[in-house]
């Protein structure tokens, strides 16, 4: 129930407590607070201040895509649930809302992009898949659930210009196994 409120919450544009983080590179995050100086970094200053505008004029997010337990390599956690919502397109990176719940209350998750060598943006990820060195992806955020097992946030995640077409991950870890996830779904950065 909770997660249907919270879901029609973002779909009406309510406000819903939740985080607002910015993702500059890996390791290199921070959660936007109105009396946060900016970072000195021109283009991380750039993007900080456009997610910071965007998150205020409240833009249009795609329809929200499930999250779902991953039938081959993952794990399933019973009764877990999840939704993203991004912008098709934004400057300097991808603005994601990420949905959780249902999940281990007061538990690290790994969110993470994965691409494939046959997709846009794969070259764009950050690591190598140990094995398949040609598949990249970006363990962008490591976040913790709250008591009820639930996760609310808008990510802004710096990336280099150009098509993307890759998966969304939820990943424990303990074992680094998926628990959630959505296969394949374009975005541009702009």
């Amino acid at each position: 129930m909770t997660f249907l409120l919270i879901l029609a919450a973002l779909q009406l544009g309510a406000v819903v407590p939740s985080q607002h983080v910015v993702v500059f590179g890996k390791g290199d995050s921070a959660v936007l607070q109105p009396a946060a100086p900016l970072p000195r970094a021109p283009a991380k200053a750039a993007f900080y201040r456009d997610f910071s505008a965007d998150l205020e004029h409240l833009a249009d997010f795609a329809d929200p895509i499930a999250l779902t337990a991953f039938p081959q390599w993952g794990r399933l956690v019973p009764g877990a649930s999840g939704e993203i919502q991004f912008h098709r397109s934004f400057p300097g990176g991808f603005v994601v809302r990420v949905a959780l719940e249902g999940l281990l209350p007061g538990h690290s998750y790994i969110l993470t992009l994965n691409g494939n060598p046959e997709r846009a943006g794969n070259a764009s990820l950050v690591d190598p898949v140990p094995g398949n060195e040609r598949e990249k992806y970006f363990d962008f955020q490591t976040v913790t659930t709250d008591a009820h097992g639930s996760y609310l946030a808008t990510f802004g995640i710096a990336l280099p210009p150009g098509p993307y077409d890759v998966r969304f991950y939820v990943k424990d870890p303990a074992d680094f196994k998926i628990v959630l996830y959505h296969d394949f779904f374009p975005f541009a950065v702009e």
